[in-house]
C-alpha cells in the first residue's frame, strides 16, 4: 500500500531527467499518494524519455500524465518566470538541477555559475513568492571545503537555500538541503566510464593511486532523499550516512578482473584543483552537527540540545569517517559484491 505523507501535497523536481530526478520520480510513483508531480527539466529529449519510461507505447502523452499524475514541465531554472510559473501552487519543491561535472563546469565557470548560483536563486525567489511548503536543495560532498568550481557553486548555493530561511516574509522556516557523495551508475559516473573502456578496450584512466571518494546506489539516495522531506524542519544540512568509500585505482581494477579483460591502467595525474578525498562535513560542521540512525545534521537554526531531542539524535563523534581518506576502505572483493547486489555489472 502506498505511504501518505506526501498525500493531496503538490511537487515539483527540478533537474527531473537527471539521474536523481528520474529515480526519485519512479520512487514517488511506486511507494506515495501525491495529488500531482511536475517534472521540470531543459532537456527535450530527457522529458521525451522520462516518458516512455513512465507510460506505455499504447498510451499517449496527454493520457500518461494523467494517469501518473506526472506534468512534463519543459524550463530553465535560469528563466525566472519558468520559475515562477513551475512553484505556483506547489507544496514541495526538491531542486537537483545543476551542473554536477567538475571538468564542463571548470572550462564553462560562467555558465556553472549561472545554473547553480542563479539558478538556484531563481527558484528560491519563486518559492518564496508562491509561498511553497517545503524546499530541498541536493547538495554534494565536493561543497566542503571546494577547490572546483562545480563544488564552489555548490557551497555557495548552499547557503542561498539556508540563508533564504532568514527573509522577513517567511513565518516558518522551510529550506534546507542534502548533501552525499557519488551516486555509482547514474549517468557520466566512473563506474560507467570504466565499463565503456573496458568494452572498447581502451586503457582506463585514473588520477592518481591514492585518490578515493564516497559513494552510494541511486536508489538508496532517493529514498534517504524523501525521508529527509519527513523530518525536516528548516535549516538543515542532512548528510546521508549509508555511504562506502573505495580506492578509484581498486575499482578499475576489479571491473578488469570482472570482465577478465587486461586493459592497461594509466595514471593520469590529479586534474587542477581535483582532491585526492572528499568530506563529509567541514571543521566547523563537526563541532555543531549531531547524528542520528540515518544522518549527519547540521541546523544552526537551533541548538544542539534542542536539535539532540527533535531527530532522536546523539552528538557527533564520527571524526575518523568524515574523510573518504580516513574511512575504512571496501576491497575490491567486495566492490565486485556491491556491484552485482546492485546489479551494476
Amino acid at each position: 500500500m502506498k505511504k501518505n505523507i506526501f498525500k493531496n501535497k503538490k511537487i515539483l523536481i527540478t533537474g527531473a531527467t537527471g539521474s536523481i530526478g528520474s529515480v526519485l520520480i519512479s520512487e514517488f510513483i511506486k511507494n506515495y499518494n501525491f495529488k500531482v508531480l511536475r517534472a521540470m527539466s531543459n532537456d527535450e529529449n530527457g522529458l521525451f524519455q522520462l516518458s516512455q519510461k513512465i507510460g506505455s507505447q499504447n498510451n499517449s502523452l496527454h493520457s500518461t500524465m494523467k494517469a501518473k499524475k506526472i506534468r512534463l514541465i519543459h524550463g530553465d531554472v535560469r528563466n525566472y518566470n519558468r520559475c515562477l510559473e513551475a512553484t505556483n501552487d506547489i507544496d514541495i519543491v526538491i531542486h537537483a538541477a545543476a551542473m554536477k561535472h567538475v571538468p564542463i563546469c571548470e572550462y564553462n565557470p560562467d555558465e556553472a555559475i549561472e545554473t547553480n548560483i542563479n539558478g538556484t536563486k531563481n527558484i528560491c525567489k519563486a518559492s518564496i513568492e508562491n509561498k511553497i511548503k517545503k524546499f530541498l536543495f541536493i547538495s554534494t560532498d565536493k561543497a566542503v571545503d571546494p577547490q572546483t568550481i562545480m563544488g564552489t557553486t555548490k557551497l555557495v548555493g548552499e547557503k542561498i537555500v539556508l540563508n533564504a530561511n532568514d527573509i522577513a516574509s517567511i513565518k516558518k522556516k522551510i529550506f534546507y538541503c542534502v548533501r552525499f557523495g557519488n551516486v555509482i551508475g547514474s549517468r557520466g559516473s566512473v563506474i560507467e566510464i570504466f565499463k565503456d573502456q573496458i568494452i572498447k578496450r581502451k586503457d582506463l584512466t585514473v588520477t592518481d593511486k591514492k585518490m578515493t571518494r564516497f559513494f552510494m546506489d541511486i536508489e538508496l539516495a532517493a529514498k534517504k532523499i524523501i525521508k529527509s522531506l519527513e523530518i525536516c524542519r528548516g535549516g538543515e544540512i542532512f548528510i546521508i550516512k549509508a555511504m562506502k568509500s573505495f580506492k578509484i585505482l581498486d575499482l578499475a581494477t576489479a571491473l578488469c578482473y570482472h570482465y577478465g579483460k587486461k586493459n592497461k591502467i594509466n595514471i593520469i595525474g590529479v586534474r587542477d584543483n581535483e582532491k585526492l578525498y572528499e568530506e563529509l562535513l567541514s571543521e566547523y560542521e563537526t563541532q555543531i552537527a549531531i547524528e542520528n540512525n540515518e544522518f549527519f545534521i547540521i541546523n544552526s537554526k537551533h541548538s544542539i540540545k534542542n536539535n539532540l531531542n527533535y531527530y532522536s539524535g546523539k552528538r557527533f563523534n564520527k571524526f575518523n569517517i568524515i574523510s573518504s581518506r580516513n574511512s575504512k576502505l571496501i576491497s575490491k572483493v567486495e566492490i565486485l559484491d556491491y556491484l552485482k547486489k546492485k546489479n551494476l555489472l
